[in-house]
């Protein structure tokens, strides 16, 4: 629905095994808000993330997307988010280019080629736009995901640590992005 928020979170949890890893989260995340999963590492922050994207099957909770449920209308509520994990392994054999083609591709983006061109120079790629996955750095592979997230323009932003990996320079343009991000009316939620 167009005015249905972004995120809605009811309940989250998840076990592995015999561990709690993720117990009653609940929280929304309105258009054009940034908002943070703070906590020490083991807290559940990546679990939440990855429930959140469709990526780990919801155990407990309810998670909507635009108000598609992401366990019974998963498509639907995936069209609309993009997910930056913490170290993105894009495809060995696809170039920077073709990565923002194939993504272009599988969201429906019509005309993407001038906003690849605006995140490739946004994101310092321009000089890697023929490098293939294979041959990037964390940090390069970092940027690169970035790129391919911002170029549908989700309407829910998830981004895993999303400076770890980057150079104090690279910090300061994603933090920019992800500002400009939700200035434009996404939803950001970050760990």
């Amino acid at each position: 629905a167009a005015d249905a928020p972004p995120l809605v979170v009811e309940g989250l949890g998840r076990n592995y095994d015999q561990t709690r890893a993720l117990s009653g989260l609940s929280c929304d995340v309105r258009a054009g808000e940034i908002v943070g999963l703070v906590g020490l590492n083991g807290a559940g922050k990546t679990t939440a993330l990855r429930s959140i994207a469709g990526i780990l099957p919801i155990q407990e909770g309810s998670v909507r997307v635009c108000g598609f449920d992401v366990a019974k209308q998963e498509v639907a509520a995936k069209q609309r988010l993009a997910w930056v994990p913490d170290d993105p392994q894009p495809f060995d054999s696809l170039t920077v280019e073709e990565h923002l083609e194939f993504t272009a591709e599988l969201y429906g983006v019509a005309a993407w080629r001038p906003r690849a061109e605006e995140l490739l120079a946004s994101f310092e790629l321009l000089e890697k736009r023929k490098a293939l996955g294979g041959e990037l750095s964390r940090g390069m592979r970092q940027k690169l995901a970035c790129a391919q997230a911002w170029l549908p323009s989700p309407r829910l932003m998830l981004l895993d640590e999303p400076l770890s990996g980057l150079d104090p320079r690279g910090i300061r343009s994603a933090r920019e992005a992800i500002r400009s991000l939700a200035r434009n009316g996404t939803a950001v939620l970050l760990s």
